[in-house]
């Protein structure tokens, strides 16, 4: 039998991993090949309108399906224009892997690719067929090895590709890390001898049993629970614990002011926002990979697989102080804060408006921007990945892409973006993906003629308005100009039943909603204090 070619040897390592799709936008060198490899085992190739958009949608699928999400890029711009999602991927641990053509055979396009994105990737190489051949599952593997995150491979773009010789892996594993048992005996003491723990729950309790795991924790502290922006629905957002979000702001002191003790829970330091840390409570940290501390000082760290280190401490218990009635009261309070009141329609009205028309379980990808603090409060996860937001990287035109990823990995779960006109104008094309593949997705666009939020520091610095802020748009028509349904909502339209019927039709749909943009003001001011 003949040697499989190098494509079909990747199309092979997908299969194997349960990959079912990639994204990209192909050049003429190894990526048709590869294309076609992958279509032969029944692996889709969903162009993109953008490499941009090619890399968040890949990096989502990472998240969401556990597998490694993969993007195809030509050399030079291709691979430049995947920078975006690929440090995404890396700042909020999603399994991915980049293959990019090159390096190119003259100075045209040529820049060291590799090089380029050392930064934000946890290796990179080169897929030859001439010569050592970096071994393909080592690769996957190793995208999916904690912390997880993006590996970029090149591919020789100069010669065929029809044949793979035998080579040896050049790939480094790390092996897991595991703490101490002096570790766990401190963790141990730290939680019997706590009366008013708190636990804040991140980024790693979203994958495999963790999330059971935090659910036991949580239980036997009996304590209120905080989520970051990438942990909501680790915990259900309904269940009695769930105090709401943590972010770092002021507006959730009062929910961990009295706390003896704070256990972070597969948190990652980059999902705190730049402030200094105001609490005084002994700070123990549990995390599935030895990556950079929480900026402060803790007084125990455990590091290594997330359940089983549960396990070993879920025994012990605490003489919880903490009432429901305590619990709940934190969670009203937490809500309030942040509620916003007007004549038009606000981002929290529009959440609101998402959550009465569903038709049951949706999932709600949120863009960056100042509509994201509404959002986030009143959108509810019942499951990890039930609503997905940039955090650590905060990136604008995410919304749209990743919505886009769910509804091809979930099909038969509409999928809701929602977004601000700047970050959809990122993104605007990828309306016409959607409609190519059908995809069950309704974008929702929160239309102020602004960048809200960056607008918001503007006015606190009293600086003259430039820069923030730009003619209005008619985003349903640009919708309805690619075939997709949509709908624009007036200040004193109906809202409900434009949402209730982009949720009714079949395939991609956009509800462009004018926004009262007054309200942020304040409602930034209460949370950030």
């Amino acid at each position: 039998m003949s040697e499989p070619t190098l494509s079909q040897a990747l199309a092979e390592g997908f299969q194997r991993h349960n990959i079912k799709r990639i994204f990209g936008v192909p050049g003429g060198g190894s990526a048709l090949p590869i294309i076609d490899a992958a279509r032969e085992l029944g692996i889709d190739f969903v162009l993109t309108r953008s490499e941009m958009s090619a890399s968040i949608m890949a990096a989502v699928t990472g998240e969401i399906s556990g597998a490694p999400g993969v993007v195809l890029a030509c050399l030079g711009p291709g691979a430049s224009s995947l920078a975006t999602g690929t440090a995404y991927a890396s700042l909020e641990q999603a399994p991915m892997l980049l293959l990019t053509d090159g390096p190119a055979v003259s100075l045209h396009q040529r820049y060291d690719q590799n090089a380029f994105f050392a930064p934000i990737t946890k290796h990179q190489g080169r897929f030859t067929p001439e010569g050592a051949v970096t071994d393909i599952e080592d690769v996957l593997c190793l995208a999916n090895d904690a912390p997880l995150g993006p590996v970029q491979m090149n591919i020789n773009a100069g010669g065929s590709i029809t044949a793979v010789s035998a080579g040896v892996a050049q790939v480094t594993r790390t092996a897991p890390v595991t703490s101490s048992e002096s570790a766990i005996d401190d963790a141990r003491k730290l939680l019997a001898n706590s009366r008013k723990p708190v636990l804040l729950v991140g980024l790693e309790a979203r994958y495999g049993d963790a999330p059971q795991a935090a659910l036991r924790l949580a239980e036997a502290m009996n304590c209120p629970v905080l989520s970051t922006y990438k942990g909501k629905g680790v915990v259900p957002d309904k269940h009695a614990r769930m105090a709401g979000m943590f972010t770092g702001a002021v507006s959730e002191f009062n929910a961990i002011e009295d706390a003896d003790l704070i256990v972070t829970f597969g948190v990652d330091p980059v999902e705190f926002i730049a402030s200094p840390w105001h609490h005084t409570a002994p700070i123990l940290e549990i995390r599935a990979s030895d990556t950079p501390h929480l900026l402060v000082e803790t007084a125990a760290r455990i590091i290594g697989p997330l359940t089983a280190n549960i396990d070993a401490l879920c025994s012990v218990g605490t003489q919880s102080e903490w009432t429901a009635e305590t619990i709940a009261a934190l969670t009203t309070e937490l809500r309030e804060r942040v509620e916003v009141q007007s004549n038009g329609h606000t981002a929290q009205s529009v959440a609101e408006a998402i959550v009465a028309a569903a038709p049951g379980r949706i999932r709600a990808s949120v863009d960056a921007g100042a509509h994201m603090v509404s959002a986030m409060s009143v959108l509810e996860a019942e499951h990890p990945f039930g609503v997905l937001k940039s955090n650590g990287l905060s990136t604008m035109g995410y919304a749209l892409p990743a919505a886009i990823a769910s509804a091809l990995n979930d099909p038969d779960m509409p999928a809701v973006a929602v977004t601000g006109d700047g970050g959809l104008m990122m993104c605007m094309a990828e309306l016409s993906t959607a409609k190519e593949h059908n995809c069950n997705v309704v974008a929702v666009v929160l239309n102020d003629s602004a960048l809200s939020l960056i607008d918001i520091k503007q006015q606190w610095q009293e600086l003259e308005t430039a820069g923030v802020r730009f003619p209005d748009t008619d985003f349903s028509a640009v919708a309805k100009g690619m075939g997709v349904a949509a709908w624009r909502v007036g200040p004193s339209d109906d809202l409900l039943g434009a949402m209730k019927e982009a949720f009714a039709h079949d395939g991609p749909t956009l509800v462009d909603v004018t926004t009262d943009a007054s309200v942020y003001n304040a409602q930034v001011a209460a949370l950030r204090g």
